[in-house]
């Protein structure tokens, strides 16, 4: 309640009424802060957190891409500017787009690092930051991450003397990418503790078996089946191998590898041996949850799932952008 003092200059000041007497509501506010356990703060950032998420998800992330200047336009949408817009940075942190990011982090890295602007370079090395410290607080990716922070070091030090701008920023660049690989050294994998609930090994061969035709990555299945005898026979099955094959490489390319003898019966195939001398000839498919598009209306780059705001009153039709092409619109 409003009080004012003897003294009819004062402004006077509002005070609450405690257990201990009335007390200024400024100096209450403090105590109850300094008083509120690490449980009632968390549940603070969780609200906060959650009330952000809904405010991005109205935000639909997007650039009008400019493809090239003229004489009445002399403006051309730049890499830095794409990143920006787009929010790179944000899109690592979620798990649908952490494999484009990576993938266009990769390709950036290996091309032509050495020869992009220094707001680039900036804006490169922040996102690998966020990329870090999203794969260790979800703990997922960080082999992954280690691949693409080693390509980043190796990049560095090849570009050492050959490099377009400052010699003071390149070693900056340096020192943020040892920093985020001690981060990931010092990462250990935290076991499970005991809840009562089945454990991976104790689930029946049925649900193995569909969770590892779920799984896209070769390497994945085969660590999967080294954690016990179960785990290989499942991981071993050439159903599981065939439909893989299938998966990644086209009828074209499993014919170079397939035997040729008339006659042979399908059940005889090693599909994992297609597989490998497949893998080892084309590579491996690259699969996404969530990529970038460009829309054939109106020019604009975006992000397929949340989509962007198009003049056309017609059905949206856009193209999707692997991380090549998104480069190349950029003559990287």
């Amino acid at each position: 309640m409003p009080f004012l003092s003897r003294d009819w200059r004062s402004p006077g000041d509002q005070w609450v009424r405690t257990n201990e007497g009335w007390e200024r509501l400024k100096l209450w506010r403090i105590k109850i802060f300094e008083r509120m356990n690490e449980n009632i703060l968390a549940r603070l950032l969780r609200l906060a957190v959650s009330e952000y998420d809904d405010t991005w998800h109205k935000h639909q992330p997007h650039i009008h891409y400019i493809k090239g200047i003229s004489k009445e336009r002399k403006v051309m949408t730049s890499l830095s500017e794409a990143f920006i817009h787009l929010d790179i940075a944000g899109a690592a942190r979620d798990i649908r787009r952490f494999s484009y990011v990576k993938k266009l982090m990769f390709l950036l890295l290996t091309r032509n690092f050495r020869y992009l602007s220094g707001t680039s370079q900036k804006n490169i090395i922040s996102i690998l930051e966020e990329m870090t410290n999203q794969a260790l607080k979800t703990e997922t990716n960080v082999p992954a991450m280690k691949e693409l922070l080693n390509c980043a070091v190796n990049t560095l030090t090849d570009g050492q003397y050959s490099h377009i701008g400052s010699e003071s920023l390149w070693n900056k660049h340096s020192v943020a990418a040892s920093r985020m690989i001690a981060k990931l050294d010092k990462y250990r994998v935290k076991q499970r503790k005991t809840d009562g609930k089945p454990m991976f090994d104790e689930l029946p061969e049925d649900c193995l078996r569909c969770i590892f035709r779920k799984l896209s990555d070769h390497n994945d299945i085969i660590h999967t089946g080294q954690a016990c005898q179960t785990n290989h026979r499942v991981s071993s099955q050439m159903l599981l191998w065939k439909q893989l094959c299938f998966f990644h490489f086209t009828d074209r390319q499993l014919l170079v590898f397939l035997p040729r003898e008339l006659g042979l019966d399908e059940d005889k195939i090693d599909w994992k041996y297609i597989y490998r001398r497949c893998y080892k000839r084309f590579g491996m498919k690259d699969i996404f949850a969530d990529h970038l598009a460009i829309c054939c209306h109106c020019d604009t780059l975006f992000w397929q799932s949340i989509g962007h705001p198009c003049f056309s009153d017609s059905e949206v039709k856009s193209r999707p952008l692997l991380p090549e092409a998104f480069l190349d619109l950029f003559l990287l």
